[in-house]
């Protein structure tokens, strides 16, 4: 990776995410690093999430970089090594000293002043260890969790709290706190907005100030604050070719050239968006709403244009709208066990239906949001690869709970967490979240259990439900349906089939690759069988009927292609490609192409001649995808 600064530094403290290939580093490795003069790098690994096969998968690493020069990028080579341990080097009582003093005004705007003073609090994890996330030489982390108490009465309010992220750089000279505010609690009666304005102090000078402000139910946001020393100045830059090599995600385009204008465009756009506390910066925010989308993807566009080019520009936009997300009321946190929703502990439980047992209290209070799982994005994922960020993790982690919790508790197998009960494209992107925070989730995470259960759980029911179900049930041609069997909309089966292929990358998972096999008979087949009757230009269509006038499933190409285009395909060299916008990077025929890209790479039969020969009828789409790389997926 390589460190930069616009100013020299004596001492730049840097703490990020890296994901890791299968094999590369092994469960008895440590890592150590070096700068491009050779110089050793101090440097620790937490966080550690695990492949299949026992070897690191993603860990958070904290480097001290040394005398950091104005505008000379440092680069920072990671190697293998004996694993070891440094000691964390933290006082006793931390020079801190952070106080939130919130006035929260009523409905007819009288005020009442809240504190919150974790001081104390801080001190005493240090002393027992508890809400360590981040221990070694280089950096150590505490989550201190505080409630907001009445400054007059000392009674503690019923929902609003403070997530502290109390990150102790050289010693504790250097403290960086992710501040985060939340009103998330699921079974405390009487849920709902709450206004106020915030004032965060050390030794009771004002840091940061919020102004007014209503906090939507079931919500955050928070802010990064530095403390004993100025914010370090750099911006660090991944290996992204190492990155995608690993398969934490889709492996995007790296040779596109972004033109500066696009980029330029971004920071202008940045500029003019609503970006405080529950405001949408980018985002959609009536989810339902149909048509292309920068927010949905398998990645969000400004997230793949990041992936790609790593540039500053696109980089804040991102974590904006990852920002952004924190404030759609699905936040749900268990005030019993301090996590998000879990359906394992409570099988009967629906944050939609009043059949939820136990019973989640009704929010009072309206917001600017109505999510779904159908036009859900992948807000926090990237973000907390990049950053190892506890934020961004734990945003992860809500929205795959509420995919979860969002259904009828009988349709979902009550604690297996199916998420069968939605269209295909809700399915597959619930399934997206469930694995991201099943993949990125440490191996000591008090859910990691919980989630990878979900994911193996839905797993086989897509196994048993579709590739192991009785012929007469499902398609003969793969065709996957979500809740209607009577059609099928080819794009739906594309997003099904982009996100079974990145799970079967995944430590080569069995039931996903089954799957995977099964589904690509119909998505890849669109491609494969004009042999049998079906022209391949035609292949991203919208939605096509796969059932004959007496409901029984269609059993061949031929019959496919004349129920929806009138008859057998026939001098298909002749048929256009003329639907799926082929010239566009949004539409269905650049959903195929990441199709084909994401089922290549996971070795799917026909996959690479198919993607071949659909890059050659869709030339004009390279030249979106500079732009719009939302779906500028390629082969590995």
């Amino acid at each position: 990776m390589e460190v930069a600064s616009g100013s020299t530094q004596t001492s730049v403290p840097v703490t990020f995410g890296q994901p890791f290939k299968a094999g590369d580093l092994l469960a008895t490795q440590g890592l150590s690093a070096t700068d491009s003069n050779g110089a050793a790098v101090p440097l620790q690994m937490d966080e550690i999430s695990s492949h299949v096969d026992g070897s690191v998968r993603f860990a958070v690493l904290s480097a001290r970089v040394s005398n950091l020069q104005a505008n000379q990028p440092r680069l920072i080579n990671l190697f293998a090594a004996g694993k070891s341990v440094s000691a964390p080097v933290v006082p006793a009582d931390p020079a801190w000293n952070i106080e939130l003093e919130a006035t929260v005004y009523d409905s007819s705007g009288n005020a009442t002043t809240l504190i919150a003073q974790p001081q104390a609090q801080l001190k005493a994890q240090i002393a027992s260890g508890a809400g360590k996330r981040l221990s070694g030489a280089v950096a150590a982390e505490y989550t201190v969790v505080t409630p907001f108490k009445n400054k007059a009465t000392n009674a503690v309010h019923p929902h609003l709290v403070a997530r502290l992220h109390t990150r102790l750089y050289e010693g504790g000279a250097r403290i960086r706190t992710d501040a985060v505010l939340e009103n998330t609690r699921t079974f405390v009666a009487a849920p709902g907005n709450i206004t106020y304005d915030l004032k965060i102090k050390r030794d009771g000078v004002v840091i940061h100030s919020q102004p007014k402000f209503t906090h939507y139910h079931h919500a955050r946001w928070h802010k990064v604050l530095w403390t004993g020393g100025s914010a370090p100045n750099f911006r660090l830059r991944h290996h992204m070719p190492y990155f995608l090599a690993s398969r934490a995600t889709w492996n995007y385009n790296l040779a596109l050239s972004v033109p500066q204008s696009v980029l330029q465009s971004e920071a202008q756009q940045l500029a003019s968006a609503k970006t405080g506390p529950m405001e949408p910066a980018f985002l959609e925010t009536y989810f339902p709403t149909t048509g292309a989308r920068s927010d949905i993807g398998p990645v969000p566009r400004v997230t793949a244009l990041y992936l790609i080019t790593q540039d500053d520009r696109v980089r804040a936009n991102m974590f904006a709208n990852a920002d952004a997300a924190a404030g759609v009321p699905i936040h749900y946190r268990d005030e019993n066990t301090d996590q998000p929703l879990d359906v394992e502990t409570y099988p009967n439980v629906s944050v939609r239906y009043d059949i939820s047992v136990p019973k989640i209290p009704s929010a009072s209070g309206s917001t600017i949001w109505e999510a779904d799982t159908a036009h859900q994005g992948s807000f926090a994922y990237i973000p907390y690869l990049i950053t190892g960020d506890a934020f961004y993790l734990d945003e992860m982690a809500f929205w795959a709970s509420w995919n979860i919790a969002f259904s009828n508790p009988s349709s979902r197998g009550y604690a297996s967490g199916w998420i069968k009960p939605n269209e295909a494209r809700g399915q597959a992107w619930s399934l997206r979240s469930i694995h991201e925070i099943a993949r990125a989730l440490p191996d000591s995470h008090a859910m990691k259990g919980s989630f990878q259960r979900k994911l193996a759980n839905n797993l086989t029911w897509y196994v048993n439900n579709y590739p192991a179900a009785s012929a007469g049930s499902r398609s003969p041609l793969g065709a996957f349906t979500g809740d209607d069997k009577t059609e099928a909309a080819p794009w739906q089966n594309d997003f099904m089939t982009l996100v079974m292929a990145q799970i079967a990358e995944d430590g080569n998972n069995a039931s996903a690759k089954t799957f995977l096999n099964w589904i690509t008979q119909f998505t890849v087949g669109r491609f494969t069988n004009e042999s049998n009757g079906f022209c391949p230009t035609k292949a991203p269509g919208s939605w096509w009927k796969i059932q004959d006038s007496s409901g029984k499933f269609l059993t061949s190409w031929g019959a496919l292609y004349a129920a929806n285009y009138g008859s057998v395909g026939t001098n298909c060299g002749s048929v256009p490609v003329d639907n799926g916008y082929p010239d566009l990077a949004e539409g269905q025929a650049a959903m195929a192409r990441a199709m084909l890209a994401a089922a290549t790479s996971a070795g799917i039969p026909g996959a690479s001649a198919s993607y071949t020969w659909w890059k050659s009828k869709t030339p004009k789409m390279d030249a979106a995808f500079t732009s719009d790389p939302t779906w500028a997926i390629v082969p590995r």
